[in-house]
């Protein structure tokens, strides 16, 4: 206290001096306190929150494509955005991504591209911090519509990646 006195006192001497005094605060805890921690029911609760969070966001996540595309759209990678976050705050979580197409193409090729769309959101996901081994990929093509009517409505529901927490063996 004494010196903060001096050091407010100083200042106003030197107030007319080319160079400014600093006055630095003296730390109020000492370093070798522990730091505080948190109550373990609130670590539960922040734990119970995040898994909700990730819940939350994998209900019914659906990343659309193009037409013979499996390009990630800017709507596409912000939703991914937040999803990485969540899983990054789970580290435990795994996921799976099914990646799926219309019918037009041969069966075949749409599991090819079925699997590029699944393998593009997965990649995504681990440019942003995501283990490469929590994330399983798989390719259905055309075998799994959601809507089986034959449509271009139909065919761009159909063309999509769906993201699920994997289940445990």
């Amino acid at each position: 206290m004494k010196r903060l006195i001096l050091a407010v006192s100083m200042l106003g001497i030197v107030g007319c001096a080319t160079q400014k005094a600093a006055v630095i605060a003296e730390p109020t805890e000492s370093p070798k306190s522990p730091a505080a921690k948190p109550a373990p029911a609130l670590v539960a609760a922040a734990v119970d929150q995040k898994q909700v969070d990730l819940d939350a966001l994998l209900k019914g996540l659906v990343i659309r494509f193009g037409f013979d595309a499996a390009d990630l759209t800017p709507d596409s990678r912000t939703r991914l955005d937040a999803l990485a976050d969540a899983l990054r705050a789970n580290p435990k979580a795994q996921i799976r991504i099914a990646g799926n197409c219309d019918e037009l193409g041969t069966v075949e090729y749409n599991l090819a591209l079925g699997q590029k769309r699944a393998d593009a959101v997965g990649r995504y996901l681990v440019t942003l911090g995501v283990a490469g081994t929590r994330v399983d990929t798989v390719s259905y093509g055309e075998e799994k519509p959601l809507d089986p009517r034959s449509t271009e409505d139909a065919y761009a529901a159909n063309r999509r990646a769906e993201l699920s927490p994997k289940q445990a063996n």
